[in-house]
């Protein structure tokens, strides 16, 4: 089993005030690791997150899909006995509560029949391919730039967009 952080055990005593960065990324990205090094970037300079980003990776999240006492501790369900044969569903569930605990940093599934339109997130696009046609905060041609500073890219912009009074002040429906 991945790490599991401890903050997850806690119940949420408000809203996130940054749920998640969703990346949109071609074949051609490394998604794991970009999920990695953004958050560990975040640990390092984002002051008011205390240390809290996770790296969601697809093996951790299907880790705790399927493990029933993680599942618990996350305030989730049981397994429903029909969603067995759709693992994906539950994926995504699992998914979805980690999103609103916050501090989360996770690839979007290949899923075009999963919008993520949670209040709070911050859509970023990886790649060189003109196929992801998601709303997104920023775009990154990764073919363009130094593969190494595309987290810290990511990350700066991030916490500059958190901190924006725009997004502060306007409802969540009228940015998108």
């Amino acid at each position: 089993m991945s790490v599991f952080h401890q903050w997850l055990l806690a119940a949420p005593a408000t809203p996130a005030p940054a749920c998640a960065i969703i990346l949109h990324c071609d074949d051609s990205t490394p998604a794991a690791h970009l999920i990695q090094d953004i958050a560990d970037y975040l640990n390092e300079y984002d002051d008011d997150a205390d240390g809290c980003w996770l790296p969601a990776s697809p093996d951790l999240v299907r880790d705790l899909a399927t493990d029933a006492r993680h599942r618990r501790r996350l305030g989730m369900a049981e397994i429903d006995p029909t969603a067995i044969g759709n693992p994906q569903a539950e994926y995504l569930k699992t998914l979805a509560c980690l999103v609103q605990r916050g501090h989360v940093v996770f690839r979007s599934p290949d899923s075009a029949t999963h919008p993520w339109q949670l209040a709070n997130t911050f859509h970023a696009a990886v790649g060189g391919d003109p196929e992801i046609t998601e709303k997104c905060h920023l775009f990154l041609n990764s073919g363009l730039m130094d593969q190494k500073c595309i987290a810290h890219v990511i990350g700066d912009v991030f916490l500059e967009w958190l901190h924006c009074d725009l997004r502060r002040s306007t409802p969540f429906h009228e940015l998108h």
